[in-house]
């Protein structure tokens, strides 16, 4: 017989037993009747031959038996007999077998849907090369000569690209409403160093990212799908980005993105040494694709080749020298190094509180076997071995764990994308992870692992003979038995107590950085940004000058509206926008040492609608037009640091090149966190928006404070853009308490998670105490009836429980406190101003789960001292 008809047969045993076991009956039949039928022609009667018959062949259960040993599936059908003790083990204790499931499964849960998401951003390959694909150093700061000369004569690279971000309206028809398309200009080679290829139609060709090439674009699969639903004939389709008609040349495949999900098409990044922004402006990032069997050695003489060229060719500023700490960035850690340390330690978390609920199951188990000692001496007794028993008990876990599988699958698949939005993933990333096949294959795995694991505790005991009828000892437990509860909830309150210091010390540190002075008044603002088309979209379309103010004037005017205003970045949301500024008068402070600042627009109303201050001098008025003299506003660390023990006002500062114009300072600005909650606040310089240098006409933030509800002035506002100027595209919309919220999203959500998981952890925790200790108080019921009938009061029984039951309890929290502040490092990165061994967050941990545990043993100590002698003794 070949190897796959054994198997073969093996499996229609184990899945068609019926049928198989149907057949040896009916043969087994026949061969009797045959036999009574020669026996009858010998001359026994009818009786006598078929009894004699029945004697010769022997029992018909037994050939059962030899059948099913010759089929070798003996083994298949023990442990399906076992699974099947197991479910009714489970439905004798339902209390038992919801609690341990539930347990377990809520633990696999987590672990599933947040391995998912692991998976998804840190070990799925990337939708493009990634080996051998980096970032260069300065990322978003290079120009496009400087990108030009670093390009010519690479010899580590066979690919140096260049891409930035942009946003602009999107039109599809000639009649269709215009809306945002985030999209990447990129130089020509940028899918030749990711290393792909569209699926439809081609990529960019050589020289298309120099003047007077077509314009053109490559889309996403998503886009296409869309915007085009998915039609074969996109290519050569015309649609306009940004007032300017771009020709489609290529669908890239599904799933594909770059740098993040957000982006969702690519066209050619136009670099011509006739703009002024060629050389004047840094706005590009690098990445290189590196050559085969190039080692770290080579690269590290390319980039001191490299920057060895950039000073030899172009004059750094301190805070801009590109020659000084270059280094390259594997493109996966550039891209997810804000998500990759969050998203660790959840998982670490999680995997704590998988740890505990698995405790909790072996604890329980634990005490579930020990409670059928009586059982399983019968057993052993009448002939079972004790790797017999053993086998029973690791199948009533596996089967336990396998159903908390299922349960937990269950609740991930159904939690998955609220968990998801629940993260702290931002530009895009939460789409770019789904619940495959891993993430149920690691629940399965898991449960083998769990159901394994729980096993250990009580087999451990009956492999050393501990589990029989001696078991039941004067102590109610035996005392490799007790010191083992003991041991698993001082492990379960350890980790609790680990959990919940970690999700105080987020609190405390969120709370402290709630408390910063952030230098605006949030409540009641509303955000809207506004994105312009480049080009003219019809002749009576107004200037932007004229539409923002046509804007603010109708906004105003709304009911329940007090102020609004436009600015080009909003704080602690916005970044960019920065460089260096010249100051008149400071000799020292010229060439290498002039200082960099952020440059911040705004109209006249928009300090005011934020609460930001005047602290000095005036605002921005109504009469720094465009036309008039050039004004600017300053930051107080902007005044403090330019010019110490003297006023800012009526002094002068440029901005850009040697030929840019001076402007006069005439007003100083409270200090404002800008680009984000934490860290120090740069230099700031506020400009009239009608005066910006490099026009208005990529677009704005509207804020518009009031009391209106957000909802509505978010709609109206629409309505008047739309009447205004078609070719506006409404991008983000929001409340200025919302972007305060996302700028402390990855605080907030880790505080949300550990703060859950920590809960989590206390009621797994008081659980298993009380489980532990309320089953010790079973077993010794009769000696609690014994020692009250002798004199013993009541209270004294009470505390003998809880003092017996909080020991371990105890130990734990005294470990947990130990091991939080031996790992206190890997919390160290996520806090603000609060130590990572803070004492403040340790106690109050350890007393959280000292309390917790106090009432998990205080119920069935309460019960043991309410024990009536008389039925006590009776139940025995």
């Amino acid at each position: 017989m070949s190897r796959f008809t054994d198997w073969t047969f093996r499996m229609r045993a184990l899945l068609g037993r019926r049928s198989l076991e149907s057949q040896v009956d009916q043969e087994f039949a026949f061969h009797v009747q045959m036999e009574a039928e020669k026996l009858q022609r010998e001359g026994l009667s009818v009786d006598a031959a078929e009894a004699e018959a029945h004697r010769r062949f022997g029992s018909e259960t037994r050939e059962r038996e030899r059948a099913r040993d010759a089929w070798g599936v003996g083994l298949g059908y023990a442990l399906i007999a076992d699974a099947r003790h197991a479910l009714r083990q489970m439905r004798r204790r339902p209390g038992f077998s919801v609690l341990a499931v539930l347990t377990l499964g809520l633990g696999i849960g987590a672990t599933t849907a947040l391995f998912a998401v692991v998976y998804g951003l840190l070990v799925r390959p990337l939708p493009f090369r990634n080996e051998g694909l980096s970032v260069f150093w300065s990322a978003h700061n290079w120009r496009g000569s400087e990108y030009d000369y670093v390009r010519e004569g690479s010899i580590a690279f066979d690919h140096i690209a260049a891409y930035s971000s942009l946003a602009e309206p999107l039109r599809t028809g000639s009649s269709e409403a215009s809306r945002l398309l985030e999209y990447v200009p990129a130089t020509a080679n940028l899918f030749d160093a990711l290393g792909v290829k569209p699926v439809l139609g081609r990529g960019f060709a050589p020289g298309e990212d120099r003047p007077g090439a077509e314009r053109v674009v490559v889309i996403s699969h998503g886009l296409w799908q869309e915007e085009f639903g998915g039609a074969e004939d996109v290519i050569g389709r015309r649609v306009t980005i940004g007032g300017q008609p771009y020709t489609v040349i290529g669908v890239m495949p599904r799933g594909f993105y770059f740098p993040t999900p957000e982006f969702r098409a690519w066209r050619p990044l136009i670099l011509d040494p006739n703009d002024p922004v060629y050389a004047g402006s840094g706005w590009l990032a690098l990445i290189g694709a590196h050559k085969e069997n190039v080692g770290q050695a080579e690269l590290t003489q390319e980039l001191a080749r490299i920057t060895r060229l950039l000073g030899e060719r172009f004059t750094y500023t301190a805070a801009w020298d590109k020659t000084k700490n270059a280094s390259m960035t594997p493109v996966r850690e550039y891209l997810l190094g804000n998500v990759r340390d969050p998203l660790l330690l959840l998982m670490g978390a999680v995997a704590l509180l998988l740890v505990i609920a698995c405790a909790n199951a072996a604890a329980l188990i634990l005490a579930r076997t020990t409670d059928r000692t009586t059982e399983l001496a019968v057993r052993l007794a009448l002939g079972a071995s004790h790797p017999r028993i053993a086998r029973q008990i690791v199948t009533e876990s596996i089967v336990m764990a396998t159903i908390s599988a299922i349960v937990g699958a269950t609740v991930a698949a159904v939690g998955f994308r609220t968990l998801v939005a629940s993260l702290p993933l931002q530009r895009g990333f939460g789409g770019a992870v789904s619940l495959g096949w891993q993430a149920f294959a690691t629940a399965f795995v898991l449960a083998l692992a769990v159901g394994l694991g729980v096993a250990a505790a009580p087999v451990r005991q009956l492999m050393r003979g501990r589990l029989d009828i001696r078991e039941r000892s004067e102590e109610g437990l035996g005392r490799g038995t007790r010191r083992m509860h003991s041991g698993l909830i001082a492990a379960q309150v350890m980790l609790a107590v680990m959990l919940v210091s970690g999700a105080s010390l987020l609190i405390r540190s969120v709370e402290r950085i709630r408390s910063i002075e952030t230098g605006f008044d949030a409540t009641g603002v509303v955000t809207i940004d506004l994105v312009r088309e480049a080009g003219v979209v019809s002749a009576d379309a107004p200037s932007p000058n004229q539409f923002y103010q046509a804007v603010l004037e109708r906004v105003e005017a709304l009911p329940g509206v007090t102020r609004a205003g436009f600015t080009n970045r909003l704080p602690v949301r916005d970044g960019g926008w920065q460089g260096s500024v010249n100051i008149e008068g400071r000799a020292d402070l010229g060439g290498a040492q002039r200082p960099s600042t952020l440059y911040r627009a705004a109209t006249p109303d928009y300090l005011a609608t934020l609460g930001i201050q005047v602290r000095a001098g005036r605002g921005i008025e109504a009469t720094d037009r465009a036309d008039g003299a050039l004004v600017a506003l300053v930051s107080e660390s902007f005044a403090r640091k330019i010019w110490p023990n003297e006023s800012a006002i009526g002094k002068r500062v440029s901005f850009g090149g040697a030929q840019v114009p001076w402007r006069t300072v005439v007003g100083v600005v409270e200090e404002t966190r800008m680009i984000s909650m934490m860290g120090e606040t740069p230099l700031t310089l506020w400009i009239p928006l009608s005066q910006m240098p490099w026009g208005t006409s990529a677009g704005a933030v509207l804020v518009v404070k009031g009391t209106a509800d957000p909802a509505s002035t978010i709609t109206t506002v629409r309505s008047i853009v739309a009447d205004l100027d078609r070719g506006v595209a409404i991008a983000r919309t929001g409340t200025m308490k919302s972007v305060v919220n996302v700028a402390l999203s990855e605080p907030l959500q880790l505080r949300f998670f550990l703060g859950l998981f920590g809960a989590l952890a206390l009621l797994l925790g008081a659980v298993g105490v009380y489980g532990v200790v309320s089953y010790a108080v079973t077993r010794r019921r009769a000696e609690f009836g014994i020692r009250m009938a002798l004199g013993a009061a009541p209270g004294r029984v009470l505390g003998l429980v809880v003092s017996g039951g909080m020991m371990p309890v105890v130990i734990g929290a005294f470990a947990g406190v130990l091991s939080s502040i031996a790992m206190s490092r890997l919390v160290r990165g996520f806090l603000y101003e609060v130590s990572p061994t803070d004492s403040v967050s340790l106690v109050a941990a350890s007393g959280i789960v000292l309390l917790a545990g106090v009432v998990a043993a205080l119920v069935p100590a309460w019960r043991a001292g309410s024990v009536s002698p008389v039925e006590a003794l009776r139940s025995e």
